[in-house]
């Protein structure tokens, strides 16, 4: 689905509209400009720094043979701070942490300056703080940048702390649609997912789920 609504895949029906225009319409560094895409896995082959890593993000608003801009630099910086990355700029990325290197990745699509950042199981290996604090940056993008940010997720308690709305999808359709307390039910978890958990109400009115290891 995410790689449809960025235009990697081609919808097989429908059509994909951004702003009321047909992804059809853009040509490829007009989409880059737009929608930024956080996949769940980045290897890289070569050595490269974070500095270098985040820099790539600006590839769709420089020309093919043109250095950095101040433009370019400045939206370089501010990601690498939104992202608390300042101090290892110089690090290569293959010596940082399953968490660190989840920070620069999410420091690329900032620095890209799209308007939309779809994420593929953002949280994906991390430990439980890496989990939370993945989560608590990309709700301040959404709140206080007004970024549109779509995520793919299974962790069932983050996206119903983190997320204002909730698409559950079952064999390629869309069971429901709705604020997370309408959707996270133990209905939905046994019908889509085949577990048998409990979801009770957080002290914020956000549904938890619990395990139920003694459910047949």
């Amino acid at each position: 689905l995410l790689h449809t609504l960025c235009g990697i895949h081609r919808q097989m029906t429908g059509e994909v509209r951004i702003a009321g225009r047909s992804l059809a319409a853009f040509s490829p560094r007009e989409l880059a400009r737009r929608v930024a895409l956080v996949p769940q896995m980045t290897d890289v082959a070569f050595e490269v720094t974070v500095d270098e890593t985040v820099s790539l993000g600006r590839y769709p608003w420089m020309g093919p043979i043109a250095p950095p801009t101040r433009e370019d630099r400045e939206a370089v910086e501010a990601a690498l701070d939104a992202m608390d990355l300042a101090s290892l700029r110089d690090r290569p990325l293959q010596t940082l942490s399953g968490g660190e290197r989840q920070r620069v990745v999410l420091a690329r699509a900032l620095a890209q300056g799209t308007e939309i950042l779809f994420l593929d199981e953002p949280v994906a290996s991390l430990d439980l703080k890496y989990q939370q604090e993945t989560y608590r940056r990309l709700r301040a993008l959404a709140s206080d940048r007004g970024l549109c940010v779509l995520v793919a997720d299974h962790h069932l308690n983050l996206v119903a702390a983190a997320c204002d709305r909730v698409l559950v999808l079952r064999d390629g359709r869309l069971w429901g649609d709705g604020a997370p307390a309408e959707i996270i039910s133990e209905e939905m978890i046994w019908q889509v997912f085949g577990a048998r958990m409990r979801v009770q109400t957080g002290p914020r009115g956000t549904p938890q789920c619990l395990w139920d290891v003694s459910a047949p």
